[in-house]
Order: C-alpha cells, then sequence, then structure tokens
C-alpha cells in the first residue's frame, strides 16, 4: 500500500479544520473516547489566523498526532484540506475521515472496526465503507437513548447549478443491521486505508464544497467498494456553525468554478474535458473513476436519471423507490419553472373564468367602504 507496512488495528483520522475553534475538543473527544488511544493516528490540516486556536493547543508533541498549519489565506476548501491530510497517512489500517467538529461515543475504534469486519463476515461486500449525515451534537447528551436510532442518506437531487447533491438524512431504527446505500458523506467515512491505492485524493480540486461528496461515491463504488450506513451512532456532528469563520466570507475571490467544471466531466454530467482548465486536467485517469464497476451501474443503483436530471431512488422508502413527490422535487430547476408555471396557471384560470374581475373587485370595494361608513355613522 503505497510501499508502506500496514500497521495492523490502527486507525488513521483525517481532520481538515478551517479556523475551528472547537478542533482541540475534537481531537481531545476523539482519544478520551477511545479504548485503545494508541491505536489512533491522527493528522490534520488546519488553516488558521495567527489568532486562532491551534487544533493541538492541549497536546503534546506526539508520533501519534500530525498536523499541517498553513495559512487560512492559503486555503483551497475542504477536498484539497483532505488530500494534504492523506499524505500524513503512515501505514495505519484503517482511515476515518471527519470534520473538526465532532464529538464521539464511548469504544468509537472498536465498533468502526467491528463493523467492517461483520459487514465482510456477513458477506454483504469485500470493500465496505461506513458512511452517513451523523445526528447533530446538540443529540450526544441523549446518544444511550437513541443508540440505534441512526440517519440514513435518502436521496439526492439536481441542484440549481445542475450538479448532483445530497439531501440531508432521515433517520431510521437500524434494528441493529447495515444498509447499503449510494451516497459517501465528507464528514464520516470510515474503511479500510487500501482505498489510497484505488481513489487517491485529487490536489487539484480548489474550492470545492458542494460536487465533493457526489464524486467521492461514484468513485468508491466504481472501483468496487460498496457504502453502508452504521449500525448505531459513532459520532455527532456540528451543523449549526451561524457566524463562524467560512472560506468564502474570508476569501473575496472565493469561486469553486474550476473544480466544478471538472467534476461534471468525471461523472458524464458534461461530455468533454473544455471547461477544464490546462492546470487542472494533470492525471486525470488517476483521479478518476475506477473500472470493476461503469458510471451507469452507480447511475442505476442511485436512480439517478442524468439525461432527465431527476432521482427515481428514495433509500428510506420501501424497495427504495421514490415517490412521485420525490422525482418531482429531485431537480430544483424544474420544481422552480413548474412552481412558476403552477402559480402562473392559477392566476390565468383565476382570470379566465372571472372576465369581470375588476369591475367585481372594485363593487366589493365599494359594498365594504359604505358598510364601514354606515357603522361609523351608527356610533356617532
Amino acid at each position: 500500500m503505497n510501499n508502506k507496512e500496514v500497521k495492523k488495528d490502527t486507525i488513521f483520522v483525517s481532520i481538515a479544520s478551517y479556523r475551528d475553534s472547537v478542533c482541540n475538543n475534537t481531537v481531545k473527544s476523539m482519544l478520551e473516547a477511545a479504548d485503545n488511544k494508541n491505536r489512533v493516528f491522527v493528522g490534520i490540516c488546519q488553516q488558521n489566523k495567527d489568532e486562532d486556536e491551534d487544533c493541538l493547543l492541549s497536546f503534546e508533541e506526539s508520533p501519534n498526532l500530525k498536523i499541517i498549519r498553513i495559512k487560512h489565506t492559503e486555503a483551497k476548501g475542504p477536498t484539497y484540506a483532505r488530500y494534504l491530510c492523506s499524505t500524513l497517512w503512515d501505514g495505519e489500517e484503517y482511515y476515518f475521515q471527519i470534520d473538526s467538529h465532532t464529538k464521539f461515543v464511548k469504544s468509537w475504534d472498536t465498533k468502526l472496526i467491528n463493523m467492517i469486519k461483520k459487514i465482510k463476515e456477513m458477506g454483504l461486500s469485500k470493500k465496505p465503507v461506513i458512511s452517513h449525515y451523523p445526528k447533530e451534537i446538540t443529540d450526544y447528551e441523549s446518544r444511550d437513548k437513541s443508540q440505534y436510532s441512526v440517519p440514513r442518506m435518502c436521496k439526492s437531487f439536481f441542484n440549481k447549478r445542475d450538479m448532483i447533491s445530497f439531501l440531508g438524512a432521515e433517520t431510521m431504527d437500524t434494528k441493529k443491521e447495515f444498509y447499503q446505500t449510494p451516497y459517501v458523506a465528507g464528514g464520516m467515512v470510515f474503511s479500510e486505508s487500501y482505498f489510497l491505492n484505488e481513489l487517491p485524493y485529487d490536489p487539484e480540486l480548489p474550492y470545492l464544497f458542494v460536487g465533493e461528496e457526489i464524486l467521492h461515491s461514484i468513485r468508491y463504488y466504481t472501483n468496487g467498494w460498496d457504502i453502508f450506513t452504521p449500525d448505531e451512532n459513532i459520532i455527532f456532528h456540528e451543523y449549526t456553525r451561524k457566524d463562524k469563520p467560512k472560506i468564502w466570507t474570508d476569501n473575496p475571490t472565493y469561486s469553486d468554478m474550476d473544480a466544478f467544471e471538472k467534476v461534471k466531466y468525471y461523472i458524464g454530467l458534461v461530455s468533454d474535458d473544455s471547461k477544464i482548465k490546462d492546470n487542472l486536467k494533470k492525471n486525470l485517469h488517476k483521479y478518476g473513476l475506477g473500472s470493476e464497476r461503469s458510471l451507469d451501474d452507480y447511475y442505476n443503483f442511485a436512480g439517478i436519471d442524468i439525461n432527465n436530471k431527476i432521482v427515481k431512488k428514495n433509500f428510506c422508502r420501501k424497495d427504495n423507490q421514490a415517490t412521485d413527490e420525490d422525482i418531482f422535487k429531485s431537480n430544483e430547476n424544474n420544481h422552480g419553472k413548474e412552481y412558476k408555471k403552477e402559480v402562473k396557471e392559477n392566476f390565468t384560470i383565476f382570470n379566465k373564468n372571472n372576465k369581470n374581475n375588476n369591475v367585481i373587485l372594485y363593487s366589493v370595494l365599494i359594498i365594504a367602504f359604505l358598510a364601514i361608513l354606515i357603522i361609523i355613522i351608527k356610533f356617532l
């Protein structure tokens, strides 16, 4: 594996952090909740201002804790930061990608390793990935009461830029079972580390946010990996981060357009690479899709119709079948057009069925005015 000897039963935790004041708490929670913190190795890409709190503020130097520190002005978004984190990996058997605002349940390390082993032993997959949108961090205190009420990523949609994006998850009772979905969430991905040989992180996706998750979902799937919702909650995530620093507000020149077009090419939403800048075309084959399963295989499994830009599956419904409403809402552009059309048609019908609308309206107003006038005179 990249010519590095595998360190059995060890976990590499990748943490991309952008000016995050709770990053240090995330590392604390991770190590305190682990059954064996000595098998946990952390790789952080920290992108801070000089006055921001360091991710390793509470920790002494340790071979288990590695960090790349760059100025926030040099940051290029989470996808690039996750690439930098991956350069700190040093042969650990398992790879766990999280965000820097995360809390961990007790024994998270043992539980995740056991999930991978169990899925393989049950014959569900030879190459399993554990991923989903974790529960909100405000639910952390009640974690023991809802251990198996786990968010499952259900459906995707075409956003207004015609990129495939994911809707939020729906909390489901797992019944202590694993459920396969087509979707990888950037803030919670756990698998065996040898995926790095097959789908290494692309360093040339500057400022990419929306598009990161669908790209990695497809790359995993076409390389033969299967994505499962964990059978119990492992981490909790801080989603509402109002007033926290964001790269797109710190950087006035922020733009994801170059990476956005590159992802569209990777996942078959455009058929040529003419819009990709030359400096981003390096090693397209290396960072593209796998050969174990085709792109069409993925879209068929996910129920994504890229020709009509609709999604026909919902993985929280019986037999994964989307409802008519799901399908209707699976394209923001069409939904918007249909909504406007519906409003326009209703307005037109109202006018058509009421040729003397203006006369009626004025009559009603006059009658109302006279009624109010009579009441006023009566009480004088």
